[in-house]
């Protein structure tokens, strides 16, 4: 149980919220006499929502399948709104995690801490957190769908240019007198494999035989780009001079650059989504409220007549 305690502290994701709503509604209710009847009212003595069935009884209140898909989702074991195997582990693992919880919050509401100052500051604390999350749930929900990630989807297509992508291999060293001389060995039949192992100053390809694999004009600094994509493929390169030495570059092979299909873009496509969708909407509620930030070390402390006490003290 307290591994789990300490699951649920450090996860805030956005379905976090979800697994604490029946409990935020129990807790905040009013306590009295009754408080045990209360209790399991609000709970959900009733039957469960169409498509919903019931997982177990505990003490008068219902926990149900979908009590436990959302858990699920709460621990990562499924995508929010994913289905979890009634036969699993995890499923059996879960539901007696929620019924020692279930426990737990009806042994707080009967024992009065819902009166309790800490208990309801966290509880207020817990309660505004639950519905920003559930609001962004649904905000993004709503924005995110099939419809707008196709339509970005072409967009970023039409954006993108067709081009060429080069395969090339290259030996870097000190000088241009080095450099003609390795092209010249190149030249009377040298292996460029070998002599790049041998002679190379680029620790990151040499051992690779100078192999750069393929890459766009964009991915390499000008002189050596534009040397690289004016060769014609198998020839090799006069001594080339950027800021880290000299090169002999040899192209290996060319190809068109093909535009990712939509379904290996969308996992990009949905997370810039959800995130442009989130912020618009903490700009927008910023721009329309009236917030006043005050100084710590100057900001205004309640008279202590304000401070709300515990009961009994």
């Amino acid at each position: 149980m307290l591994n789990r305690i300490r699951f649920l502290a450090k996860n805030h994701q956005i379905t976090s919220a979800l697994p604490f709503a029946l409990v935020m509604v129990l807790l905040t209710s009013a306590c009295g006499p009754n408080q045990g009847n209360a209790a399991r009212e609000e709970f959900g003595v009733q039957t469960p929502i169409i498509g919903d069935r019931v997982a177990a009884e505990v003490n008068g209140t219902l926990i149900t399948e979908m009590d436990i898909e959302r858990e699920a989702a709460l621990q990562g074991i499924t995508q929010p709104g994913g289905l979890l195997q009634l036969t699993s582990d995890d499923y059996m693992r879960l539901l007696h995690e929620l019924i020692d919880q279930r426990l737990l919050a009806l042994e707080a509401v009967k024992r009065g801490l819902t009166s309790d100052l800490e208990a309801q500051t966290r509880l207020r604390i817990a309660r505004e957190r639950i519905l920003g999350n559930v609001l962004v749930e649904r905000a993004v929900a709503d924005a995110v769908t099939e419809i707008a990630i196709q339509r970005l989807y072409e967009e970023q297509s039409q954006l993108v240019q067709s081009g060429e992508e080069i395969h090339a291999r290259h030996i870097l060293v000190d000088s241009q007198e080095e450099a003609i001389e390795v092209r010249t060995a190149l030249t009377q039949g040298a292996n460029f494999a070998t002599l790049a192992f041998e002679r190379s100053k680029d620790v990151a390809t040499r051992l690779e035989g100078g192999d750069l694999g393929y890459f766009s004009h964009a991915a390499m600094i000008a002189p050596f780009a534009d040397a690289a994509f004016s060769l014609p493929q198998g020839q090799l390169s006069q001594p080339v001079a950027t800021k880290y030495g000299w090169h002999i570059i040899k192209v290996e092979g060319r190809r068109k650059v093909q535009t990712p299909d939509l379904e290996e873009l969308r996992p990009r496509i949905v997370q810039f989504m959800t995130f442009d969708q989130i912020q618009k909407l903490v700009s927008d509620l910023r721009e329309n409220a009236v917030i006043k930030q005050f100084d710590p070390q100057i900001a205004p402390k309640p008279a202590p007549e304000q401070l709300e006490l515990p009961s009994g003290e």
